[in-house]
């Protein structure tokens, strides 16, 4: 198929309809007169769209955007717009999705806006509008994820680093860790705060039977315990597993967070998904966010709506880092010298860094077995 640059006329059009940043618009559109007059640019764009979007490979990888040195010599700080027009090549046939699965315009908008609440971030942070996540948008375009209410949705099989039981009898969840994970003697993966592997830490089996589940027992708040547990069979039944259909969850910049939001949201994916993807059978939710770091119970009362939304998820280790929520609560590029303590969020996350605290986000899972989200009470308890 002969490849055909989406116009100026076409670009504007798009940009008005996703809410685009006017200041990025106006870019966008001089970078379709560049493309017309600079042929060595303009390959360079088809040469990208072609590997990384058109072969579907932006679907599988995170890793950062390769700017090539001359679109940066041409755009400068702007460069990173060239391939977001690459991208936005692709709103044809994610507007074609929607009309074919029945979607409204109004939901193409609430999803699609994104991209441009992002390349607005980009300004907010750095002066000039960019594109800092290339890697994030390929879900809006290939219409996969969706906004709905408060939150963004994406059906995705399990990993399956952990895994999920139930015991009916007990009313009872409990997640035990696969095979392989390299974990801390206090439970938390290694690597966590990019510190170096510990030497009194464990490495986890896993192991099934005809009779049992032997491994080692998460506590909800996602420390791994090095004493293994049994599960019978008869008592208890595995309900995650890998490749199990869980909705990824994802909270946009711009929402309005509070829990009955939340709830409101996930009551609407679950009507939406049945209703235009019915082959998709999903478990529950599972989200990996700054909102998961588990130091915030310690700073935060019980009644905040971040520490009520965590205690839904069963927390499982994860190597993460003070980055995710240092990126949300102040800014990425604030350095903690120049850190107000304006905030009792800001000064408690301020305080645990100048006291050599560890704070580390992690992955968690809420599966609808265990009850209706904003209700759940994880009461198994391990000793």
């Amino acid at each position: 198929m002969d490849f055909i640059l989406l116009s100026k006329e076409r670009t504007q059009h798009y940009c008005n309809k996703i809410l685009m940043p006017q200041g990025a618009t106006d870019i966008l559109l001089e970078i379709v007169d560049r493309l017309h007059d600079d042929q060595k640019l303009l390959e360079i764009y088809k040469t990208f769209y072609a590997d990384n979007i058109e072969s579907g490979y932006w679907t599988t990888v995170w890793e950062p955007l390769k700017i090539d040195p001359y679109v940066e010599e041409v755009l400068g700080n702007h460069a990173s717009l060239l391939y977001l027009h690459a991208a936005l090549q692709k709103l044809p046939f994610t507007e074609q999705k929607y009309a074919e699965l029945g979607l409204s315009d109004e939901l193409f908008v609430d999803t699609l806006r994104d991209i441009g609440v992002w390349v607005q971030n980009a300004y907010n942070l750095v002066g000039y509008y960019a594109l800092r996540n290339f890697s994030w948008i390929w879900r809006h375009l290939e219409a996969r994820m969706f906004r709905l209410g408060s939150m963004q949705y994406l059906a995705v099989p399990f990993s399956g680093e952990v895994k999920g039981f139930y015991n009916e009898k007990e009313k009872s969840f409990l997640l035990l860790c696969g095979d392989g994970m390299e974990l801390r003697a206090s439970g938390d993966m290694q690597g966590v705060c990019k510190k170096e592997k510990t030497n009194d830490g464990f490495v986890t089996t896993y192991i099934e039977t005809n009779s049992e589940y032997i491994g080692h027992p998460i506590t909800p708040e996602g420390k791994a315990k090095s004493e293994q547990v049994r599960l019978s069979r008869n008592e208890w039944e595995k309900i995650l597993d890998k490749d199990d259909l869980l909705f990824e969850i994802h909270i946009p910049r711009d929402t309005s967070f509070d829990m009955e939001s939340v709830k409101a949201s996930y009551k609407q994916a679950k009507q939406f998904f049945a209703e235009h993807f019915p082959e998709a059978k999903t478990k529950g939710m599972v989200c990996h966010t700054w909102l998961f770091t588990p130091q915030l119970r310690d700073m935060l009362p019980p009644s905040s709506n971040i520490v009520k939304f965590q205690e839904q998820f069963y927390l499982y280790p994860t190597a993460g880092s003070i980055n995710f929520l240092w990126n949300f609560v102040f800014n990425e590029m604030l350095e903690v010298k120049d850190a107000k303590p304006d905030t009792s969020l800001r000064r408690k996350v301020l305080e645990y860094v100048h006291e050599e605290k560890e704070i580390f986000d992690m992955r968690g899972v809420f599966l609808d077995r265990c009850g209706s989200f904003g209700e759940v009470s994880y009461t198994q308890k391990i000793q």
